[in-house]
């Protein structure tokens, strides 16, 4: 695996180009439409957010919807394979991308001029090592507004399973981080407690949604 200096600290080569034009078909092949309800589920809690990031959007799913729930939103995307932008861009008519920005940069090497008022990342932090994952915590704090919202969703192990489907979320997760590693060379190699970086990096956790038989959740944080 190979290392670069992107920003202010270095972070591996992680390339999703790879995987970007069949991504949409293997998440339907493996998952169904069940990571878009993780997407989706809390939605309407950002309904009257107007200046929103999406950081490592991928194919552009959430945005999709942002565009039919928040239509007078100004939304920057921020992600860091070209093809998994040129994805979304071509699925997309041009009328509906005029409002918006696409950023293609890792996310390291992000910065804005303007405070947000909601900040999604969808299955992004789980790539990262968990030294990663606080400093990117703290940049996002940094750049919202005071009353500001964050809505994740992502792969976690839910504490109320037990027997069979504990084993098979484990094995779930373990298939999915050598694939990852494999064709993308992912740094991460288990899911850190996000609930509880959250919480140190300046968010208050309001509500919590877990899939009823995946190692799925959303969450929906405020700024402290």
């Amino acid at each position: 695996m190979g290392f670069t200096t992107c920003g202010y600290i270095t972070v591996s080569l992680m390339n999703f180009d790879r995987v970007a034009k069949i991504y949409t078909i293997l998440e339907k092949v493996v998952f169904g439409n069940q990571l878009q309800w993780a997407r989706t589920c809390q939605l309407d809690k950002v309904r009257d957010c107007e200046r929103i990031l999406l950081i490592g959007e991928g194919r552009g799913r959430l945005f999709t919807e942002l565009l039919k729930t928040n239509t007078g939103a100004i939304i920057t995307l921020v992600e860091s394979s070209e093809t998994m932008l040129s994805e979304i861009k071509n699925s997309i008519s041009s009328k509906n991308l005029s409002n918006h920005t696409f950023i293609n940069l890792c996310y390291e090497d992000f910065k804005s001029f303007h405070k947000f008022d909601a900040v999604c990342t969808c299955f992004f932090w789980d790539c990262f090592e968990i030294n990663k994952i606080k400093s990117g915590l703290r940049k996002m704090h940094d750049m919202i507004e005071s009353d500001a919202v964050w809505l994740n969703s992502d792969f976690a192990i839910n504490p109320q399973t037990s027997g069979f489907y504990t084993f098979l979320h484990k094995a779930i997760i373990r298939f999915l981080y050598h694939f990852f590693k494999v064709n993308c060379e992912i740094e991460a190699s288990n899911i850190q407690d996000i609930l509880q970086l959250g919480e140190d990096s300046g968010f208050r956790l309001q509500s919590r949604r877990w899939h009823p038989t995946l190692p799925i959740s959303s969450e929906f944080f405020v700024s402290k």
